[in-house]
C-alpha cells in the first residue's frame, strides 16, 4: 500500500464544515450583531488610547548651578494709580534693584499703563526715581503738590495700574515686591496733618519716636495677577497665581505669596527638550485694622527646590495598536462564539421539551 501523500492543507487550525452541514440560525445572527459592534467600539476605544498623548514624570537631584530664573509678571491694581506704586527685587544674596535699577542694568522691563474702572489701558505712566539729595530730607515729599493732586484725582475717578514686564533674577531665595509709595499715605490727610506726619518722620529719623502716623489702611492694594510664571511655557505648566484676584473690600493690607519654584525639563513628543520652571504656592495676609504706618504691599517670596522635574509626552506606537487590536478583535468574537453556543443549545433543548 502506497503511503499516504502530505499536504499542505493538513496543517490548517481553521477546518471548514460543507455548507449543507451548517446550520444558520436567527439568534445566531443577533449574537453576531452584537459581537461586532462589541469588537468596533472596543477597537475605536483602542485607537483613540493610542492616538492620546500622556505626560510621564520623572524625579530627580537637580544639580545644575549658576542659573537665572526668568521671570514674567503681569499684575493689576485696580485701584491704586500707576503714581502711588513701585516694584524693587531682592534676593538673600543682598541684591536689591528698583525699577530705574534694573532699566540701567538691563536685565529687565517693567512697564505701566493707567487703566481705566474697567481695566481698558489709558495711557503709559512710567515712574522716574528721584535724585539722591532728596531721599535724606523728611521735609521733603517725594511728589510735588500738583502731582499729589493728580494722584488724587485718579484716585477719585478709580483709576488703577497695569505692570507688566520681565526679570531676570538669581536663582536663590528673594522676592518681588509691589508697594504703595509713602507718599501716597498723605493722600486722606489735610494739610496740618501731613506737617504733623513730617514733623514725626523728622523724630523718628533721630531716633526719639512718637505716636502720630499716617493710616494706610485707606490705601486699597487689591489686585489681579494675570500672569506670573518662571521660564518659557509648555503644555501642562503649573502657574497657580496666574488668574488669582485679591479683592480688598472691607480693608486692605499685605498679601504674601510664598512659591516654591522647581526646575523643569520638558520633553515633546518628538524628543525636543524645553528648560523651564513651575512652581506651588501658599498665601499669606495681614488685615489692617486702621491706624498703621506701614504702606500695604504684595510680596511674591520665591525659593528654588533642590528637585527636578522631567516631564515626557509619549504615546503608544502602532504596533501596541495591533497587538491591542488583535487582542480585542480576537477576544470579542470568542466570547461571541461561546455565548451563540450556549444560546443554540438551550434553544435545541427548549424545543426538544415541547416536543
Amino acid at each position: 500500500m502506497a503511503p499516504k501523500r502530505w499536504k499542505l492543507s493538513q496543517m490548517t487550525a481553521f477546518s471548514h464544515a460543507q455548507e449543507h452541514l451548517r446550520v444558520q440560525t436567527v439568534h445566531g445572527a443577533i449574537v453576531t450583531i452584537i459581537g461586532v459592534c462589541i469588537a468596533l467600539v472596543l477597537f475605536v476605544s483602542e485607537v483613540r488610547q493610542c492616538m492620546t498623548t500622556k505626560q510621564v514624570q520623572e524625579l530627580k537631584v537637580d544639580t545644575s548651578r549658576l542659573e537665572q530664573l526668568h521671570v514674567s509678571f503681569n499684575v493689576t491694581f485696580p485701584a491704586l494709580p500707576c503714581e502711588t506704586l513701585l516694584m524693587d527685587v531682592g534676593d538673600v544674596s543682598g541684591k536689591w534693584q528698583t525699577e530705574s535699577r534694573i532699566k540701567m542694568a538691563r536685565n529687565g522691563e517693567v512697564h505701566k499703563h493707567q487703566v481705566d474702572v474697567y481695566g481698558r489701558w489709558l495711557r503709559q505712566a512710567e515712574y522716574t526715581a528721584p535724585s539722591e539729595g532728596d531721599w535724606d530730607n523728611p521735609f521733603m515729599l517725594r511728589v510735588d503738590q500738583k502731582e499729589l493732586s493728580e494722584i488724587g484725582d485718579a484716585l477719585k475717578r478709580h483709576e488703577g495700574c497695569n505692570i507688566h514686564g520681565w526679570l531676570e533674577v538669581q536663582r536663590v531665595a528673594g522676592n518681588i515686591h509691589f508697594a504703595v509709595r509713602p507718599e501716597a499715605l498723605f493722600l486722606s490727610m489735610n494739610a496740618e496733618e501731613i506737617m504733623q506726619a513730617l514733623r514725626q518722620r523728622q523724630i523718628l529719623l533721630e531716633g526719639l519716636g512718637a505716636d502720630l502716623h499716617p493710616d494706610a489702611s485707606k490705601l486699597n492694594i487689591s489686585h489681579t495677577i494675570h500672569e506670573l510664571r518662571f521660564g518659557p511655557r509648555f503644555p501642562g505648566q503649573a502657574n497657580p497665581l496666574e488668574g488669582v484676584s485679591q479683592i480688598d473690600r472691607q480693608s486692605t493690607g499685605i498679601d504674601k505669596y510664598f512659591l516654591k519654584v522647581v526646575p523643569t525639563d520638558y520633553f515633546s513628543l518628538w524628543g525636543r527638550r524645553t528648560h523651564s520652571y513651575q512652581y506651588s504656592v501658599t498665601e499669606y495676609y495681614h488685615q489692617f485694622r486702621g491706624g498703621e504706618d506701614q504702606p500695604p504691599a504684595v510680596y511674591l517670596l520665591y525659593d528654588a527646590s533642590p528637585i527636578m522635574v522631567e516631564l515626557r509626552e509619549v504615546r503608544p506606537g502602532l504596533l501596541r495598536l495591533l497587538v491591542r487590536g488583535c487582542a480585542v478583535v480576537g477576544g470579542a468574537f470568542a466570547l461571541t462564539g461561546l455565548f451563540d453556543k450556549l444560546v443554540h443549545r438551550s434553544v435545541v433543548a427548549v424545543k426538544r421539551h415541547m416536543l
